[in-house]
Protein backbone atom coordinates (compact mmCIF):
# COMPACT_ATOMS: atom_id res chain seq x y z
CA UNK A 1 0.00 0.00 0.00
CA UNK A 2 1.20 3.49 -0.85
CA UNK A 3 0.59 6.46 1.44
CA UNK A 4 0.28 10.11 0.47
CA UNK A 5 0.11 13.10 2.79
CA UNK A 6 -2.45 15.72 1.81
CA UNK A 7 -2.27 19.13 3.49
CA UNK A 8 -5.19 21.53 3.72
CA UNK A 9 -3.60 24.88 4.55
CA UNK A 10 -4.64 28.52 4.65
CA UNK A 11 -3.84 31.87 6.17
CA UNK A 12 -7.06 33.86 6.12
CA UNK A 13 -8.79 36.83 7.68
CA UNK A 14 -11.80 35.94 9.84
CA UNK A 15 -14.79 38.23 10.31
CA UNK A 16 -16.38 36.60 13.34
CA UNK A 17 -20.14 36.70 13.85
CA UNK A 18 -20.25 34.47 16.93
CA UNK A 19 -19.56 30.82 17.68
CA UNK A 20 -22.98 29.77 16.34
CA UNK A 21 -22.36 31.30 12.89
CA UNK A 22 -19.75 29.20 11.06
CA UNK A 23 -18.42 30.43 7.73
CA UNK A 24 -17.14 27.92 5.16
CA UNK A 25 -13.47 28.22 4.26
CA UNK A 26 -12.32 27.40 0.76
CA UNK A 27 -10.66 24.15 1.93
CA UNK A 28 -11.92 20.91 0.43
CA UNK A 29 -10.58 17.41 -0.03
CA UNK A 30 -12.34 14.52 -1.76
CA UNK A 31 -11.05 10.98 -1.20
CA UNK A 32 -10.12 9.60 -4.64
CA UNK A 33 -11.36 6.28 -5.96
CA UNK A 34 -9.05 3.41 -4.98
CA UNK A 35 -8.10 5.14 -1.72
CA UNK A 36 -9.21 5.63 1.85
CA UNK A 37 -8.10 8.54 4.00
CA UNK A 38 -8.09 9.88 7.55
CA UNK A 39 -7.56 13.28 9.14
CA UNK A 40 -4.45 12.85 11.31
CA UNK A 41 -4.00 16.27 12.91
CA UNK A 42 -5.18 19.87 13.02
CA UNK A 43 -2.85 22.81 13.78
CA UNK A 44 -4.31 26.27 14.16
CA UNK A 45 -3.12 29.69 15.26
CA UNK A 46 -5.36 32.69 15.73
CA UNK A 47 -5.06 36.41 16.39
CA UNK A 48 -8.81 36.64 17.05
CA UNK A 49 -9.55 38.40 20.35
CA UNK A 50 -12.19 35.82 21.33
CA UNK A 51 -12.53 32.06 21.02
CA UNK A 52 -12.92 30.47 17.62
CA UNK A 53 -14.17 27.07 16.56
CA UNK A 54 -12.93 25.13 13.55
CA UNK A 55 -15.45 22.62 12.25
CA UNK A 56 -14.40 19.68 10.07
CA UNK A 57 -17.28 18.48 7.91
CA UNK A 58 -17.70 15.10 6.25
CA UNK A 59 -20.10 15.34 3.30
CA UNK A 60 -21.58 18.47 4.89
CA UNK A 61 -22.10 16.95 8.35
CA UNK A 62 -20.05 17.76 11.45
CA UNK A 63 -17.13 15.37 11.93
CA UNK A 64 -15.01 17.28 14.52
CA UNK A 65 -15.00 20.54 16.47
CA UNK A 66 -11.63 22.10 17.30
CA UNK A 67 -11.91 25.05 19.71
CA UNK A 68 -9.06 27.56 19.77
CA UNK A 69 -8.66 29.98 22.68
CA UNK A 70 -8.43 33.72 22.06
CA UNK A 71 -5.14 34.79 20.48
CA UNK A 72 -3.52 31.37 20.77
CA UNK A 73 -2.49 28.25 18.87
CA UNK A 74 -3.24 24.56 19.18
CA UNK A 75 -2.01 21.24 17.78
CA UNK A 76 -4.50 18.38 17.92
CA UNK A 77 -3.19 14.93 16.97
CA UNK A 78 -6.40 12.94 16.51
CA UNK A 79 -6.43 9.79 18.61
CA UNK A 80 -9.53 8.52 16.83
CA UNK A 81 -9.12 8.63 13.06
CA UNK A 82 -12.25 7.93 11.03
CA UNK A 83 -11.61 5.93 7.86
CA UNK A 84 -12.99 8.02 5.01
CA UNK A 85 -14.22 6.07 1.99
CA UNK A 86 -13.72 6.98 -1.69
CA UNK A 87 -15.89 9.93 -2.74
CA UNK A 88 -16.11 11.38 0.78
CA UNK A 89 -15.69 15.16 0.86
CA UNK A 90 -13.98 16.84 3.81
CA UNK A 91 -14.53 20.59 4.16
CA UNK A 92 -13.78 23.20 6.81
CA UNK A 93 -15.80 26.00 8.41
CA UNK A 94 -14.87 28.48 11.14
CA UNK A 95 -16.87 30.48 13.67
CA UNK A 96 -15.35 33.19 15.87
CA UNK A 97 -16.18 35.65 18.62
CA UNK A 98 -14.13 38.36 16.92
CA UNK A 99 -12.09 39.20 13.87
CA UNK A 100 -8.46 38.46 13.10
CA UNK A 101 -6.16 36.09 11.23
CA UNK A 102 -6.41 32.29 11.22
CA UNK A 103 -3.48 30.09 10.25
CA UNK A 104 -4.66 26.54 9.62
CA UNK A 105 -2.84 23.30 8.74
CA UNK A 106 -4.80 20.04 8.50
CA UNK A 107 -2.98 16.79 7.74
CA UNK A 108 -4.78 13.99 5.90
CA UNK A 109 -3.22 10.58 5.27
CA UNK A 110 -4.39 9.04 2.01
CA UNK A 111 -3.96 5.27 1.59
CA UNK A 112 -3.96 3.73 -1.89
CA UNK A 113 -5.97 0.52 -1.52
CA UNK A 114 -5.91 -0.61 -5.16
Amino acid sequence: MAYTTVLLQTITEIQGEGLNSPTPLNLYYTVPQGCTAGVQYVRAGSTVGGMLNITLLQNGKVMRYIPVAAGSATHVPLAIVDELQPGTEVSVAVAAEGSGTLILDIGVLEVNTS
